[in-house]
């Protein structure tokens, strides 16, 4: 049980395993014909998001798209199920359901995986604040610092 506590404690394992968990489940879930593409968009990005956030392994924002698609994708997932649960078949219905069981789970891995990486959610905020921003923002140049030494000598009264 040690080994499985810190297995899970790895970040890239955390990651990884929700990503496949979520792959497999929602590839099943696809074998049905939904109709509609909505149930099939948001998981589309919903993996996308999982893919940048393995690969970004530094990345708050990767992480934090994936989050916030996964934990909005609960109510998605509850709307389209019900919408659709006798136009399908039994295999997708399935599939899609244990999907959203697992939902929960995985919201709460990905969020330990974005604190990890360093990230901090104001209380009502979903965007994160200009502290966990690590790029210089290049929109708003810094004035040099002027001195009180001397200018040069003017080059044009030279010659």
């Amino acid at each position: 049980m040690t080994d499985l506590n810190e297995l899970m404690g790895s970040p890239f394992v955390r990651v990884k395993l929700v990503a496949f968990v979520h792959f497999f489940f929602i590839s099943n879930a696809m074998l049905g014909s939904w109709g509609h593409g909505a149930y099939e968009f948001y998981n589309f990005l919903f993996l996308i998001s999982m893919f940048w956030s393995i690969h970004s392994k530094d990345s708050i924002e990767a992480i934090q798209t994936a989050l916030v698609i996964n934990a909005s994708s609960i109510f998605f997932d509850i709307v389209s199920i019900s919408l659709h649960f006798g136009l399908m078949n039994g295999w997708a219905v399935a599939f899609s359901i244990i999907n959203l069981i697992l939902r929960p789970v995985s919201v709460a891995l990905l969020y330990k995986e974005f604190n990890t990486r360093g990230g901090t959610l104001p209380t009502g905020s979903v965007f994160p604040t200009s502290q966990q921003r690590s790029y210089q923002d290049i929109d708003r140049p810094t004035q040099p610092t002027p001195t009180n030494s001397q200018p040069g000598p003017n080059v044009a009264s030279i010659f």
